[in-house]
């Protein structure tokens, strides 16, 4: 009768995977202390055989939300109450810093990765986390530039990285600088230190780790000042502004320039803004900045290695160098689901476990370390979907294995993203439903997808070339494979390119003074968090016993600011 009685249950349940030990982490207690009754008249084996297999179906059953009843949602509740209860704020100094900045990675992209890795781990999706969103401290940051509602890569990562906002499409400046413009006086104005280089200046060890190309925007203002992102090699910048001469290409700034010549590590992509490669002209130099870089650590008496693909990143013997430089594509690196047997770039886990590896061995005074998954906006910016949320679960992934190998006494971990998509996470699909495929249906019957944009490429592919009715100018989907990593979705606005979006971004953060992040806050603050939290740059001892050295020099900017963009001042009706 139990045989026939577990027959029965498995039948009911039997399109429900056996979930893994570890899907249930964050679960509440009912779910995961089930426990039955031993099954009488059966022989020790077989009683304990049936045993786990019915308290297995019973538990993935619970887990992928067929018996969410009432006590469900009690005991879940219970359970994060008591988990706010635990959280002690961390007033420690942080020796280490590593901020993860997921680029494009807004709201409805967090929620949609956590459906997908969901999905991929076998449960409708809606119910689980990514890691990050399991930190204690959660905070929304406003995002938009100095002269833009909404913002771009190059001002917004100045501003975290620099702790000002300054204006759309320049880097490493402040609102001083005119965009595409090289003004020697106004250049050296509007020069605004980073927090790598006050990390340095705090003793520190540094290093960044990136998809991209490592000129790209993000990693950019880490260590450059431009009044163009775009300017990553000597080629990139317009004949009338290269003429003048005194302003030197993204690249080069990191080679010559501190900052970027003095960090210790450095993993990504971009080989080609560094010297030519193969046939093709980068560099109208036709500069070796990569032999540069080596010359120069030679010069100092420092061990180094540039690499430039994943065997060479896991040879054991490479953490013994002082300086690490790997460029490991001439673009950016692959995206996770174009990776083949024959990608030999390293994924952002490789990079980031290696750097911090790296950065842990010897310095006593800490270390700072940026990580970016860069290629989360690529993707939506092509309206490739699929690909978005992929990047975003492998930058989750890399946080989830940094976190375990660090000391969160002593170490603050933040995750933010630079700005947001015009990408939607709508209609009313039924729970669990492929957040890949079709979600709803419009006024005409036909199926629209559950993720669209409101910008970008994909709203060709989605129309008749000549439709029947007008007003009907959209194909049917059915039958289409939706979840292709290749497909296109849907956009309401044809361009070649999507835009971002303006709203705010969350931030996530654990660690030694992570609850300084709360409630809304300007994108600046997050930069001012971590100089306070590590006491350096503007909050070092040294600084703040300057006699407000600093708070003067800041009030000297803004009577600067007002002299030059006055457009009634003497200066500006003769010019």
């Amino acid at each position: 009768m139990y045989l026939l009685h577990l027959t029965t249950f498995a039948a009911a349940v039997i399109a429900i995977p056996v979930v893994k030990d570890e899907f249930a982490e964050g679960f509440p207690p009912h779910v995961l202390q089930l426990k039955i009754g031993d099954p009488p008249k059966l022989c020790n084996g077989t009683r304990l055989a049936v045993k786990k297999t019915m308290e297995s179906l019973i538990k993935a059953t619970i887990l992928r939300g067929h018996f969410e009843g009432p006590n469900h949602w009690y005991s879940l509740a219970k359970m994060d109450l008591e988990k706010a209860e635990r959280v002690i704020r961390n007033t420690n100094k942080a020796k280490n810093i590593i901020i993860f900045i997921g680029d494009g990675m807004g709201m409805s992209t967090v929620t949609a990765a956590r459906i997908y890795q969901g999905q991929k781990d076998g449960r409708r999706g809606e119910e689980g986390y990514l890691h990050f969103e399991k930190f204690p401290h959660v905070s929304l940051i406003k995002t938009y530039n100095v002269d833009r509602q909404v913002p771009d890569s190059g001002a917004t990562a100045t501003a975290f990285f620099s702790g000002i906002k300054t204006n759309f499409y320049t880097l490493g400046m402040n609102s001083l600088a005119k965009f595409n413009t090289c003004n020697v006086e106004i250049g050296k104005k509007a020069h605004v230190k980073s927090v790598l280089q006050w990390a340095q200046d705090s003793g520190r060890d540094t290093g960044f780790v990136t998809t991209t190309r490592i000129t790209h925007a993000t990693p950019a203002a880490l260590y450059a000042s431009t009044p163009n992102r775009d300017w990553e090699s000597d080629m990139d910048i317009p004949e009338s502004e290269r003429e003048k001469g005194f302003c030197k290409d993204i690249a080069r700034q990191m080679i010559e320039n501190s900052p970027g010549r003095n960090t210790k590590i450095i993993l990504g992509g971009g080989l080609g803004k560094f010297r030519n490669v193969g046939n093709k002209t980068s560099r109208l130099d036709n500069k070796d900045l990569i032999q540069e870089w080596k010359d120069d650590k030679y010069q100092h008496g420092t061990s180094y290695r540039f690499i430039e693909n994943r065997d060479q990143l896991s040879d054991p013997t490479l953490l013994d160098n002082e300086y690490i430089l790997g460029l490991f594509h001439s673009n950016h690196i692959p995206f996770e689901l174009d990776r083949n047997s024959e990608t030999t770039a390293p994924t952002l886990l490789e990079m980031t476990t290696t750097a911090v590896k790296f950065l842990q061995k010897n310095n006593k005074k800490g270390y700072f370390l940026a990580v970016e998954g860069g290629r989360i906006d690529h993707a939506h910016h092509l309206n490739l979907g699929a690909k978005a949320l992929e990047e975003t679960v492998a930058l989750s992934k890399t946080i989830e294995a940094v976190t375990k190998m660090v000391d969160l006494e002593n170490t603050l971990i933040i995750v933010t993203a630079d700005h947001s998509h015009g990408f939607t996470v709508n209609g009313y699909p039924g729970r669990g439903n492929n957040i890949l495929g079709l979600g709803d249906t419009d006024k005409y019957g036909l199926p629209y997808t559950t993720l669209l944009y409101s910008t970008g490429p994909g709203l060709p592919s989605h129309m008749h070339k000549s439709p029947e009715d007008p007003s009907r100018p959209f194909m049917n989907l059915t039958g289409f494979d939706t979840t292709n990593k290749e497909y296109l979705q849907r956009s309401s606005v044809y361009q070649a390119d999507s835009s971002h979006a303006g709203e705010d971004v969350p931030v996530y953060a654990i660690g030694p003074m992570a609850h300084m992040l709360h409630g809304v806050h300007e994108q600046s603050y997050i930069a001012h968090v971590m100089g306070y939290a590590a006491e350096m740059g503007p909050y070092s001892k040294q600084t703040l016993a300057m006699d407000n050295t600093y708070e003067q020099s800041y009030i000297t900017d803004i009577l600067s600011y007002d002299a030059i963009m006055d457009p009634y001042s003497k200066e500006s009706l003769t010019t």
